[in-house]
């Protein structure tokens, strides 16, 4: 990661020329690591967001949607306390290190003028959020630190913030150039990654004056690909010499995380969600072994039936206490020997292997009902798993609500306020040619998107005898390229991503049914067709998300 002192050079210049005098309307945590202030200024509205991740760290503006929770916890209540009304006075930078300070102007109980100063310190897994009021005294912070963790600098409130221990470097935007091999240590704020690039365009003839001109007047951020690795500064990462796409800061900032803060926020806010998932569907598997083996020992009951009639035919060859005897088997003329309880009569032997022959014969049929069921399981948890491998924050949310509806896990209890029910939150994509196509990414947006959203004239598709997505062509007498293109989505968002080939049904809704009792997402076709397709992300270009 690039977010070093020189770029939060550049974000603390936008964010001065964008929410510096903004007022704070509210403040969420949107997890254990971020905050995200909603603010207003210059009549538009802003949102900032400040992340202390021990790995992605970082303060920018966002445009994207971030989940909030319904309910604020104690540090985001007493922020919006002692915040929200309030103006931002001032944003400041300490030197060019990864610390910014946000001075807040507010107003008290009593109407009284105060001031509060955010800290936000980037410093990988020390990163910290820290609020603190009069006398420099801590009121709280994101990452408590206690005096058994740092002897040096404990952050908990009521103590004194004091800055982090400063190693004293240049100013590289106001010193002259000093050859080293690592600029990183001569000049403060600079990265590794940029002082690679510094010395590679001076050995292209660059000078080091210029260069730093042009990272002081930059406002956008240039992200270079390399094996789907992405690097980022705000010049042009040149010695890479990948593929690079410059973008507007804070939108090049969004685009990046986008896709890290998902996974992230999937692994934080849901859990052991796909640990519970795999674990049923591995309990369900062992489960189904035992099952048909059972099923098997059932089945080869005659066995019992056989040793009871033996025994009648020859209780004058036993006693109580014996623990076998040795009889003739008239059934193949062969001599068996059969095991005997000691504590039962020759009768009693003989009408216990008869019971056993009953009991399994009656199991038979309850074992296939419980193998049925058991596969019916696995398949309904095999499909999860396919769902969560490609599931966004939100899709992860409705499967976790999908499994509290079944039973599955418990559900927490809510408040006594009155909710709409939601409606899920499937993708709508239009291709080229205006046609509406929409993904279903689980089981309650497959349901709701083939038996409540879709016209029963539109097409439907999915990949055959596997767990994926209802894909909706919402569009009648469809040309081969749109079959296709529906066809490869279905089959991207299916268990059979990774393969060729992959069979995809497709047919009208009209023909679709729901089968009674049955779980989210379980459909019966009628009348479908099949077309293989070779699954691939390209359709991704050919879309364009409707809104």
């Amino acid at each position: 990661m690039a977010y070093d002192g020189i770029m939060m050079y550049q974000v603390k210049k936008s964010l001065i020329d964008t929410i510096q005098s903004g007022r704070i309307n509210k403040i969420y945590q949107i997890s254990k690591y971020e905050l995200l202030f909603q603010v207003r200024a210059n009549r538009k509205n802003y949102q900032l967001l400040i992340s202390s991740h021990p790995m992605y760290a970082r303060v920018q503006l966002t445009s994207l949607t971030y989940p909030t929770p319904e309910a604020p916890n104690p540090l985001t209540m007493l922020f919006r306390k002692l915040l929200e009304g309030g103006y931002i006075k001032e944003i400041e930078q300490i030197d060019l290190d990864r610390i910014l300070k946000i001075t807040f102007a507010c107003h008290n109980e009593l109407g009284d003028a105060i001031e509060y100063i955010l800290y936000i310190e980037i410093m990988g897994k020390h990163s910290n959020i820290i609020l603190v009021g009069k006398n420099n005294k801590i009121i709280d912070c994101i990452k408590h630190i206690s005096p058994s963790m740092n002897t040096e600098r404990f952050l908990q409130p009521g103590a004194l913030y004091q800055l982090p221990p400063m190693v004293e470097k240049l100013n590289p935007f106001t010193s002259d150039f000093v050859e080293d091999i690592q600029l990183t240590k001569i000049y403060q704020g600079m990265a590794p990654i940029l002082s690679k690039e510094i010395l590679y365009r001076i050995d292209q003839g660059e000078d080091f004056k210029e260069i730093m001109k042009q990272i002081d007047k930059s406002q956008d951020l240039y992200i270079t690909k390399i094996n789907d690795k992405e690097y980022f500064h705000v010049i042009e990462l040149t010695h890479l010499q990948g593929i690079t796409t410059k973008y507007a800061l804070f939108d090049g900032l969004d685009l990046h995380f986008n896709e890290i803060d998902q996974k992230e926020r999937i692994k934080q806010q849901t859990s052991n969600l796909l640990k519970f998932i795999q674990n049923e569907y591995q309990k369900n598997t062992t489960k189904l072994k035992k099952l048909k083996a059972t099923l098997e020992d059932s089945e080869n009951s005659d066995d019992y039936r056989i040793k009871g009639d033996l025994l009648y035919a020859s209780l004058h060859l036993m006693q109580k206490g014996m623990i076998s005897v040795e009889v003739d088997n008239y059934y193949d003329n062969t001599k068996m020997k059969i095991t005997l309880d000691p504590k039962l009569d020759p009768k009693a032997n003989a009408q216990k292997y008869y019971q056993k022959y009953q009991k399994a014969k009656n199991s038979i049929d309850v074992l296939h009902q419980q193998i049925e069921l058991t596969e019916k399981e696995i398949d309904y948890f095999d499909s999860l798993i396919t769902a969560m491998s490609q599931a966004s924050y939100y899709d992860a949310l409705e499967i976790k609500e999908e499994l509290e509806n079944e039973g599955y896990l418990k559900k927490k209890k809510q408040r006594n306020t009155i909710r709409k029910k939601k409606i899920p939150q499937f993708q709508k994509y239009l291709t080229k040619d205006g046609i509406e196509i929409d993904i279903g990414k689980n089981n309650l947006q497959n349901d709701y998107l083939t038996f409540k959203y879709a016209h029963r004239y539109d097409m439907w598709f999915h990949a055959k005898d596997m767990p994926g997505s209802h894909v909706i062509v919402k569009a009648q007498d469809l040309d081969e390229y749109t079959i296709r293109l529906a066809a490869k989505i279905a089959a991207y968002y299916s268990k059979g991503k990774n393969s060729s080939s992959v069979p995809v049904n497709y047919t009208l809704v009209k023909t679709l049914k729901k089968p009674t009792g049955s779980k989210p997402g379980k459909v019966i076709l009628d009348n479908y067709k099949t077309i293989y397709i070779d699954p691939d992300d390209e359709f991704l270009k050919e879309l364009t998300q409707k809104l």
